[in-house]
């Protein structure tokens, strides 16, 4: 990738900047359980990186009724607020990616399915506040990943088209979001070898050392 073709570098947040889902997992689990409902392992898995109202029509079935889903969703955020300190860890090299590139004039954005709080505790965590220029979060849309909605909104706001900005994903609904919005798509992490996930990203890196080689060699 050319850097000086971009003006802004658009990231995710959970899996691409910090490490968070164990702790939506379990928040997710806490509740259920209260509510005697078992959910196997695969659906979890199904519905990382996107938002709480797929996943709890999902589980709850399709007669989920909007008010009730808010109730859910509001109960499982409650629970993050308390997990998600406990347990978020920022991933090796992310917070010092972003630092070089706006050193190197890119403005920064946050797309995320996570509430706009969680946003600004892992911004505040990762010491990034003050770099970051716009943040979307899909809980205040109607629509989230892998709809491309939430990333419109993201070129919306830094005014710019979808060429002027590249994502960073780390998992297939985000690259899916990405890509439909018509953004080049950094896979990084440990899905970036996964089958599928290559079909939305320009490119792939297994973490942000290889990242940062890609990026200012």
């Amino acid at each position: 990738m050319i850097l000086t073709r971009y003006r802004a570098a658009i990231f995710d947040l959970d899996g691409t900047l910090v490490h968070s889902e164990p702790a939506w997992e379990a928040a997710k689990r806490r509740v259920l359980h209260r509510l005697r409902v078992e959910v196997p392992q695969t659906t979890y898995d199904a519905f990382v990186g996107r938002g709480l109202r797929g996943f709890l029509t999902e589980v709850m079935g399709q007669d989920l009724t909007d008010a009730r889903r808010t109730d859910l969703a509001n109960e499982i955020g409650a629970e993050a607020d308390v997990l998600l300190p406990l347990l978020r860890q920022p991933i090796p090299g992310a917070a010092q990616s972003v630092i070089r590139l706006t050193e190197a004039g890119l403005r920064i954005a946050v797309c995320s399915s996570s509430p706009r709080r969680h946003i600004h505790a892992a911004l505040d965590q990762l010491g990034l506040v003050d770099r970051v220029s716009a943040i979307v979060s899909g809980a205040d849309l109607p629509r989230g990943k892998p709809d491309p909605l939430p990333y419109l909104e993201t070129l919306r706001l830094l005014d710019l088209g979808p060429a002027e900005a590249f994502a960073v994903e780390d998992a297939l609904p985000g690259a899916i979001s990405a890509h439909a919005a018509g953004l080049d798509v950094v896979g990084i992490g440990p899905e970036h070898l996964t089958r599928g996930f290559s079909d939305y990203c320009r490119v792939q890196v297994p973490d942000y050392s290889s990242f940062d080689r890609m990026m200012f060699s």
